[in-house]
């Protein structure tokens, strides 16, 4: 049998990928095996992981070559994975973490404890700087990209006095005369999953499974379990400064783990600690603790704009079950503030968003940005996708005027260094068309949208005489979820959050054949981000309870906590 692995193609991933094919090939000999090297959109950027999704950005695309069958397993280093597992495929082995600990590397190997006030020390990883700074609140943290190999390069070049990796990384790349320092877990507590390697395939690939269940090694998946358990009860992104660290203890087979929260400064840490047999009933029991000790607060505040002062630290949502129809992996952001706000949310992706198979129009337009007096964006995935693709052909978005159909827009831009010199009142593309400034009989705009959506913004432009180029960067696929994904939601549902129409049409087109979607809507509260949204969740018969005043994550929750804070007795199981 011949067996096609995808992987990233950095030194490290391929090394997991060597030391996958050794496990094997020494449980089959007779397993072929043929390496896929795979670039990710994590690979095609040098910007922070917070600011570009977060975890997933280097899976989404070795995921899509799985379901599309062009390979037969994928490997991933499994911190990188989000928590939430995708439809259809499945981790079928968990194996390697020979090493737990954060390795410091510093110019002149001089120690953390030794390093000179204002140090420059080079991480984008939350958690790193939060536990930097609990222990040298003196330095000075700032953003580092690349490989490991990358990173050390650019500490011994000078452009930062030291940065902290995981310890594994480097022994694996047979680069540890490189480590200054090897940090204790006792304060650096590693991130969870980190060090171990998934190999994942599609949930009915049996042939496949019961040759990864022979390498998977049954203790380490058990920790890790835990570890991702905790990591999801505190919001499951990559945002938040989250730690965990299980270890099945031998003589009782008990799993024991410790957790831990800190503020982005390190000035406030909430550490627990425990044991039980089963992984996710220990890191649920873990997450209520450290929750109730000041976490809620800290994941509150670390998550950006607070949505309610007078309710930031009460929970106002505390009890509820809001399901999420995002993408799994634009849902993140959003189940981390929801769980600090004391909901219980749920996921259950009913869109995937897939970018234009052919590219040739989209980076015609890109080398030919200085032509287009304005660029207008209708959606933050085209935005997202069409500065990847800028970015891949090495082409700064600079010169015309840039406009976001809405907040979120304008966010996926504007941490890409982008900047947005308009945004409408309301956030639809018709007004973004209708108020957009300086407009003259004959400016070209170039308008980038989604395969299929409404073209309102492209006609009213047109109908002030502008000269309109479209460009569809993307396509938006709904998703079928199956009997089981529907039957894991459980019941009651409080509110249902809807972020586009397509969303809508997916939930109700299932809604027809199940009878338990149905019930799920029943008593829920129905919330759409925006009049669009709104529009075709009426006409689609949903009953529209609210709609969020800004079009954006924080008007969906600011409309929640405004409307369950009122309400004297809302449905569902609010304790």
């Amino acid at each position: 049998m011949t067996v096609r692995i995808g992987t990233r193609a950095s030194r490290l991933a391929l090394w997991q990928t060597d030391f996958v094919i050794r496990l094997l090939t020494a449980a089959d000999p007779e397993t072929r095996c043929q390496t896929v090297p795979i670039q990710t959109h994590g690979d095609a950027t040098d910007q922070p992981l917070t600011e570009i999704g977060g975890r997933g950005v280097f899976t989404e695309r070795l995921e899509e070559h799985l379901r599309s069958r062009q390979i037969d397993i994928a490997v991933h280093s499994l911190k990188d994975m989000p928590v939430e597992e995708p439809a259809g495929l499945v981790v079928g082995a968990v194996v390697g973490r020979e090493e737990i600990r954060e390795a410091l590397v510093s110019r002149g190997h001089v120690s953390l404890a030794s390093l000179p006030m204002g140090a420059v020390v080079g991480s984008s990883s939350t958690r790193r700087q939060a536990q930097v700074l609990s222990r040298r609140p003196d330095l000075v943290i700032r953003p580092i990209r690349g490989n490991v190999e990358t990173r050390i390069r650019k500490v011994r070049e000078g452009q930062f006095d030291a940065t902290v990796l995981a310890g594994i990384g480097i022994l694996r790349l047979g680069l540890e005369s490189e480590i200054t320092e090897w940090l204790e877990t006792a304060d650096f507590l590693p991130s969870p999953g980190q060090g171990a390697i998934a190999v994942q395939c599609r949930t009915q690939d049996d042939v496949l499974l019961r040759l990864l269940d022979e390498i998977d090694q049954r203790d380490l998946r058990a920790a890790i379990t835990a570890e991702r358990a905790f990591l999801r009860e505190m919001g499951g992104g990559c945002a938040a400064p989250v730690a965990a660290l299980a270890q099945v203890e031998p003589s009782t087979r008990s799993i024991r783990m410790r957790g831990r929260v800190l503020s982005l400064d390190g000035s406030r840490t909430v550490d627990v600690e425990g044991d039980a047999e089963d992984p996710v009933e220990l890191a649920n029991q873990l997450a209520q603790t450290a929750l109730r000790a000041g976490a809620a607060e800290i994941l509150a505040e670390t998550s950006g704009k607070p949505v309610s002062p007078a309710h930031a630290s009460a929970q106002p949502l505390f009890g509820l079950r809001i399901l999420i129809t995002r993408p799994r992996e634009q849902a993140e952001p959003l189940y981390a503030r929801l769980r600090a706000l004391g909901a219980e949310p749920v996921v259950l992706p009913l869109i995937r968003i897939r970018p234009a198979s052919d590219s040739r129009k989209l980076d015609a337009a890109i080398r030919s940005l200085a032509s287009f007096g304005w660029v207008v964006f209708t959606s933050a995935n085209g935005a997202r996708l069409f500065l990847e693709r800028a970015s891949e052909l090495g082409i700064r978005v600079r010169g015309p005027r840039t406009a976001a159909v809405g907040p979120t827009t304008a966010e996926a831009l504007s941490p890409l260094g982008v900047p947005v010199d308009f945004v409408p009142d309301l956030h639809t593309g018709a007004a973004l068309a209708d108020g957009l400034p300086d407009l003259r009989e004959g400016t070209r705009v170039l308008v980038v949208r989604p395969l299929a959506g409404r073209d309102e913004a492209s006609a009213a432009l047109r109908g002030r005489g502008a000269e309109v180029e479209e460009i569809a960067v993307y396509q938006t696929e709904l998703l079928r979820p199956t009997d089981g994904e529907i039957e894991a939601i459980g019941a009651p549902v409080d509110a249902i959050l809807f972020a586009s129409s397509s969303a809508v049409d997916a939930f109700c087109n299932r809604c027809e054949d199940s009878p338990m979607l149905a019930s799920v809507r029943r008593n829920a509260v129905i919330l759409c981000i925006g009049p669009s949204t709104r529009e075709t969740a009426m006409a689609r018969g949903l009953p529209v309870s609210l709609t969020a005043e800004e079009h954006s994550a924080d008007g969906l929750l600011e409309a929640l906590v405004r409307h369950f804070t009122r309400s004297s007795a809302p449905s569902g199981h609010r304790a």
